[in-house]
């Protein structure tokens, strides 16, 4: 990128946005960023990178609150996702759906020119499990991942917006669209734990977790993984190359039972896929559990990625093997590793004792 270009992050205290500023502040000291987020994160690296801005894209005037904080800017690099409240379907989609709608919309708008949008190989549709699949392969994702049907709804939303971008007789909005595999990094597992664990379990569990003697999984396990820091590289080679289209983003090797099994120094038994997605659906439906089936289903009918297009017009390569990313996922489960913002940080024994008598399983995030 040209060192005096201005680049908006939404979802910048998030995973790949934390790791995002990073890469930033290294490589490109004098791009000017701001950052947009639910909650501004504390003043400390990498945060101090961002000029912020507090936005939730579930509101109804997001459009409106993003247009001007957009103007001027050469590049928007669309990363917001919400997974919480699991139960509360309409905010989830609201942010996927309706927020990528607005920043497209105030993209256009602002004419800003250049979106590069955090999808997901989520949208491929099952049929070529353990396989890996171009760009090409069809995007109607897995039916029954409300994770994976936003993920296509959103590319879908981008397919009008640059239609209509052309129609009006305003500069088409070119769109760069990541489709990552799981993503994952040392610093993210206490978030992934708030995600995946009851809040009635205690704090401690999470260090007893590495050390599990069983770990029951269908032995097919096959999954793109990727490392977030490769996830924010492709980020900033995108906005280098300008390159539009989807670009698959994946490590060279596939997550299989066994990489885990040795990752948590645990003995593997087979759990066919139907079975796990039965035991999962009961306990979400009686409240013993914030998964929903849908994560298993994407786990089972996600095909691999083929990375040769994001290689040879983006110039991006893994930098890290699938087996050192869930290692490191792993120790950071047992370190109890976090960053400073509200979305990657440990939620306090008071707060998370809050939640459980005010909530319960079941939450709805009011909008302001």
């Amino acid at each position: 990128m040209h060192a005096s270009r201005k680049v908006v992050i939404t979802g910048a205290s998030g995973n790949v946005g934390t790791a995002l500023l990073r890469l930033l502040a290294a490589q490109e000291p004098g791009t000017a960023v701001t950052g947009i987020a639910r909650r501004t994160p504390p003043h400390t690296p990498p945060y101090t990178r961002a000029h912020w801005h507090e936005i939730d894209l579930a509101r109804d005037d997001a459009h409106t609150a993003l247009v001007p904080v957009l103007e001027g800017a050469d590049a928007v690099v669309h990363l917001a996702i919400a997974f919480q409240p699991a139960r509360d379907r309409d905010y989830l989609r609201r942010t996927a759906v309706a927020g990528t709608r607005a920043v497209a919309r105030a993209a256009r708008d602002a004419r800003v020119g250049h979106l590069v949008h955090l999808s997901s190989a989520a949208v491929y549709s099952p049929g070529a499990y353990g396989v890996p699949v171009s760009e090409q392969w069809p995007r109607r994702g897995i039916p029954r991942s409300i994770y994976s049907a936003d993920k296509v709804a959103e590319e879908d939303v981008l397919d009008e917006i640059e239609t209509a971008a052309t129609a009006d007789g305003q500069a088409p909005l070119l769109v760069t669209r990541l489709r990552p595999g799981l993503i994952a990094q040392h610093d993210e597992a206490t978030a992934l734990l708030r995600y995946a664990a009851p809040s009635y379990l205690p704090r401690t569990l999470s260090q007893r977790i590495p050390a599990l003697p069983v770990l029951p999984l269908d032995r097919t396990l096959s999954l793109p993984v990727v490392h977030t820091e490769d996830v924010a590289d492709a980020v900033i080679k995108a906005l280098a190359q300008r390159a539009p289209g989807p670009f698959n983003i994946a490590a060279d090797e596939p997550l299989t039972a066994d990489l885990l099994r040795d990752a948590f120094d645990a003995h593997l038994v087979h759990l066919p896929a139907p079975a796990l997605s039965i035991i999962t659906n009961l306990a979400w439906t009686l409240h013993l559990s914030p998964v929903h089936r849908g994560w298993i289903d994407l786990a089972y009918a996600t095909p691999l990625v083929e990375c040769s297009r994001a290689r040879a017009q983006l110039g991006w390569h893994p930098r890290h093997d699938t087996e050192s990313v869930i290692r490191e996922l792993v120790a950071g489960i047992r370190e109890r590793s976090r960053s400073s913002s509200a979305v990657l940080s440990e939620r306090s024994p008071a707060a998370r004792l809050r939640k459980l008598l005010t909530s319960g399983p079941v939450t709805r995030r009011k909008l302001p």
